[in-house]
């Protein structure tokens, strides 16, 4: 139908038009970019009914139908693509070679649509690289700073929204204190907030500059803008990049976007009021002759459907370099997701929303400033595959769906208990559901924000995660915020060097602190009702399983696989884990099943009673299988059995009460014997299958592939070899003594497994890891898990440091104690017992001499009062304990090689004591004082004669 050129559809006006008021607008800047390789070059496609070229060499007045004839700008492309697809025709958008710099973000509409029969692509022409920029390339004049020879100068052009800088393609780094060290993997280097304080004094606009640093317990980054200075240092505004708090480690930080501290090669600046881009270039670079280029746009590409109901459909964007795009970190709001660690800015390189069967593939994600690809609410269909990223700002990819979708959702300020929709699943469909995330080289992502992974999955649906590599993150490579709402799978992927710059996490990381878990939150053994209760709630949200399975991980820490707070309905399986093992936190039916475990164990912790967890069929190389923090075997049900266990021949430790519970009673100790030969002799080794004549095979362990994790690419990263730690001498780790306390288990915090079970994000204090109810600790507010932190305002950072304040304190007095509980700091307030008590050997003596050694139970402890003892073989070294109390006993043992002590009160001999015996005998009373005044007094023994003197114990008495 013709129609007048009166601006109507078909008209000439009705184009011009159109172009002049496309959102996409592109400048192309001409230069020689190298020919995609055979491993990622676009396919000569077959041609499809309608192509439309694009070329730096193009104009907007030509067709772009044929090569000759290209369109110069996408924003046109964009438009005769539209008008193609509304015909029914399937469109091939080909952009040639070039670096195209955007001015404003290409965003994609329903009008873009394509159809199941006629898709709608847009690609890099076959054998040549489109490259998207966020930026824009500097052709100003580069000259010295009149201050600073070594600084070049330009003038850009003043209020451009510049985060990022590339010369020759190579990030260079935002001025900073301290400067950038690559060798250092915590925040590229890193000081205290206390010294940047100080040097802020001689900064003359430090709000030009901001803050990133640690979170308080490393779980993640908290980032701040600089909005000025008081007469207490530097103000801060934290941006809200963290989901448990905007606390900061306050000696890990560091100052960046101050000219001030411009002052090594590879750094810039930009002064924004006057237009001026500072830089010092790294040797042998000529500004004038490379070039520059800025990072200025948040996305680059933006997919974005009115709704759920009215989505983006088929549409394919291929073989296209993405870079140069501006942090989120600064000017992006964060969004808390529920009860996960994590808060999101919602934006990406590709930003998806409300779409369907969305193809992201074949491209490169280079140094984008924040997240590689966003899936944001409802996505079906989806995939993100054949993809190379590299550097990115946060994560390369996020699954996330919105808290519409979510029935009963809580937040950390909220929780919502309990929960009053007890319908099964999402509630609106404004969720990514059937997304394919796979064949993507993912390395070293979260260079700015430090809760970043390969790939992140919230309120999401059967999203798989498959035959990725992906190492080089600051936190977990996978992450699964929230169980909302399960049937994802994690399979077949290389996954190594994670968790660099953060801590208490894993390589692939979970929580699922869901609809049920508000009902007992971080709260620790919770009644048998609050249990059963959460139980049947548990698959509310998890509605499928989450399967990690056939994956290769390596890490050096406690945890491969990290089930954390709440993960329920997970099956474990075929995972080859090397150098750390598998948590199970906290959460319900977790299966895990034939996997190999090198150097890891099985750590249960926080058990609920019957969690329906099941252990049967691996291959766990280990002196311990496992761990055990907060866990009863008989209250929690969980079955292990069928299992192989192996040490090198060396023996293997089952927790005691392994047995007694019925537990791994068909498993057996012995040399699975790997066809790729034994991992103690070649630590490098890759190929784990067991032997057919394996005795794992006899306990039905199945054989799987070893040759097909990550992407397969000819040379692509792999994981590093094994790292066996050198085993301590038994019984030589004091931190791992317990000893009594007023009916209570004490010891101290020493290990990333208690660290972890706690919630705490650093070492210090005294750990509770029995306190029965009939206990005068428990009568006293005390409870199992409790972490003592401080006694009457003094910290507690050791055992050593708790016995100091608390022997001195007076029988019947009142103490309070800063206690950490559920994952926060409370106050409990008691009366010191008055009744006799029965101290260990570590509870705050102090030893005089180099002659002393601890001593546990295999290493001649036994039998001794909790199994331990100090000893030493030196004439003259002393032992003192202090107390608070009117009469004290010295416990020891008796035996033919003991000798005399000579017994000082107060500092006042009082007798020499004889501790030999015709035979050994544990756990005497060889020295008893009695009548002293009340108050603190001191009990010294000095060895006299004898070839040992031992200390057991001492019995304080008030």
């Amino acid at each position: 139908m013709h129609r007048s050129s009166d601006g109507r559809p078909g008209s000439r006006a009705t184009r011009k038009r159109r172009l002049a008021t496309a959102a996409v607008l592109a400048s192309v800047t001409v230069g020689a970019v190298p020919a995609l390789t055979a491993g990622t070059a676009a396919a000569a496609h077959a041609p499809s009914d309608r192509n439309i070229y694009v070329s730096a060499s193009g104009s907007d007045r030509n067709t772009g139908q044929s090569t000759s004839k290209p369109l110069l700008t996408l924003a046109a492309a964009q438009v005769s693509a539209r008008e193609a697809s509304r015909a029914g025709h399937p469109v091939h958008v080909w952009v040639r070679g070039g670096t195209y710099h955007l001015a404003a973000t290409m965003k994609f509409s329903a009008a873009d649509s394509g159809s199941a029969s006629a898709p709608v692509t847009y690609s890099s022409y076959p054998g040549e690289r489109a490259v998207l920029s966020g930026g824009r390339r500097v052709t100003a004049r580069w000259k010295a700073d009149q201050h600073n020879s070594a600084i070049r100068v330009a003038d850009i052009g003043a209020h451009r929204k510049i985060d990022g800088l590339f010369v020759g393609g190579a990030r260079q780094v935002l001025a900073r204190y301290p400067n950038f060290d690559p060798d250092t993997a915590v925040l590229n280097g890193s000081t205290t907030m206390a010294i940047l304080n100080s040097r802020s004094v001689q900064w003359k606009n430090p709000s030009t500059g901001d803050i990133r640093g640690l979170h308080s317990s490393h779980w993640g980054g908290n980032d701040y803008t600089i909005t000025g200075r008081d007469g207490s240092g530097l103000t801060l505004k934290w941006v809200g990049d963290n989901n448990r708090g905007g606390d900061v480690d306050t000696a890990h930080v560091v100052a960046e976007g101050v000219f001030e501290e411009l002052d090594a090669p590879g750094e810039w600046f930009y002064d924004k009021d006057a237009g001026k881009l500072y830089v010092i270039p790294s040797a042998g670079t000529d500004l004038s002759k490379s070039t520059v280029d800025t990072a200025e746009l948040d996305e680059l590409v933006r997919v974005e459907g009115a709704s759920a109901s009215r989505p983006v459909h088929d549409l394919t964007f291929d073989g296209f370099t993405y870079t140069a795009t501006h942090r989120t970190l600064f000017d992006t709001p964060y969004e808390p997701l529920q009860l996960g660690d994590w808060a999101v800015a919602r934006a990406g390189a590709v930003h998806i929303k409300n779409a369907r069967n969305i193809t992201v593939s074949r491209s490169s994600f280079a140094q984008v400033g924040g997240n590689g690809v966003f899936i944001d609410g409802y996505n079906k269909g989806d995939a993100v595959t054949g993809n190379s990223f590299t550097g990115s700002g946060a994560s390369d990819v996020q699954v996330v769906g919105s808290t519409q979708a979510v029935r009963n959702p809580s937040t950390w300020a909220h929780m919502v208990d309990p929960p009053t929709d007890l319908a099964p699943g999402p509630r609106t469909d404004d969720y990514p559901r059937d997304i394919d995330v796979s064949h993507n080289s993912m390395a070293d992502m979260g260079r700015f924000e430090k809760q970043s992974a390969g790939v992140n999955i919230s309120m999401s649906s059967r999203v798989t995660v498959a035959h990725n590599t992906i190492h080089g993150s600051p936190r977990s490579c996978v992450n699964v915020n929230d169980g909302t709402w399960g049937g994802h799978r994690i399979q077949d992927n290389d996954i190594f060097d994670c968790v660099k710059e953060t801590s208490d996490h894993g390589p692939v990381n979970a929580w699922g602190r869901d609809r049920y878990w508000p009902i007992a939150g971080p709260g620790i053994n919770p009644s048998a009702e609050s249990d059963a209760l959460q139980k049947s709630y548990s698959q509310l949200d998890v509605v499928q399983p989450i399967t990690i399975s056939n994956n290769r991980i390596w890490h050096n820490s406690e945890w491969a696989v990290d089930l954390d707070d709440g993960s329920s309905n997970y099956v474990v399986k075929n995972n080859l884990l090397l150098g750390a093992g598998i948590k199970l936190r906290d959460g319900f039916n977790r299966t895990v099943t034939n996997n190999i475990v090198v150097g890891g164990s099985v750590y249960e912790q926080i058990s609920h009673r019957d969690n329906g967890d099941a252990i049967s069929r691996n291959i766990i190389l280990a002196d311990s299988p496992y761990s055990l923090t907060g866990s009863d075997p008989a209250a929690a049900k969980y079955t292990a059995d069928k299992n192989l266990f192996w040490d090198n021949g060396r023996p293997v430790a089952l927790p005691s009460v392994w047995r007694t519970s019925g537990l791994d009673t068909h498993s057996v100790t012995a040399d699975p014997r790997f066809a790729g030969g034994s991992p103690w002799d070649s630590p490098g080794m890759t190929d784990y299958t067991p032997a057919a004549d394996s005795p794992a095979k006899a306990l039905g362990f199945v054989s799987f592939p070893m040759n097909r994790f990550g992407t397969g690419r000819p040379g692509e990263a792999t994981s590093p070899a094994v790292g066996w730690p050198a085993a301590p001498e038994p019984d030589t780790v004091i931190e791992t003594q317990p000893e009594p306390l007023m009916g209570a288990t004490a010891r101290q915090v020493y290990d990333k497994a208690t660290q972890s079970a706690v919630g705490l994000g650093d070492f210090d204090g005294l750990y509770l890891q029995g306190v029965p109810s009939t206990s005068y600790a428990y009568e006293q507010g005390l409870r199992p898990l409790d972490v003592i932190r401080s006694v009457n305002g003094t910290g507690v950072t050791d055992r050593g440091s708790f016995w100091t304040v608390y022997n001195k304190l007076a029988p019947g007095s009142a103490v309070t104690l800063s206690v950490w509980r559920a994952q926060a700091a409370t106050t409990v307030s008691l009366v010191k017992p008055t009744g006799p008590q029965q101290y260990n050997n570590t509870a705050g003596v102090t030893y005089t001499g180099t002659g002393w050694g601890w001593r546990g139970v295999t290493a001649g402890g036994q039998d001794s009062f909790q199994n331990d003892i100090d000893a030493t073989t030196t004439i003259g070294e002393s032992f003192t304990i202090t107390f608070n109390g009117t009469g004290a006993d010295f416990l020891t043992e008796l035996n033919s090689d003991e000798g005399t002590i000579d017994i000082a009160v107060d500092g006042v001999h009082r007798e020499t004591v004889d501790a030999t015996s015709g035979s050994r005998q544990y756990q005497q009373t060889l020295y008893s004082v009695s009548g002293l005044p009340a108050g603190v007094h001191t009990l010294t023994g000095t060895m006299k004669t004898g070839q040992y003197m031992i200390v057991d114990g001492f019995i304080v008495r008030s």
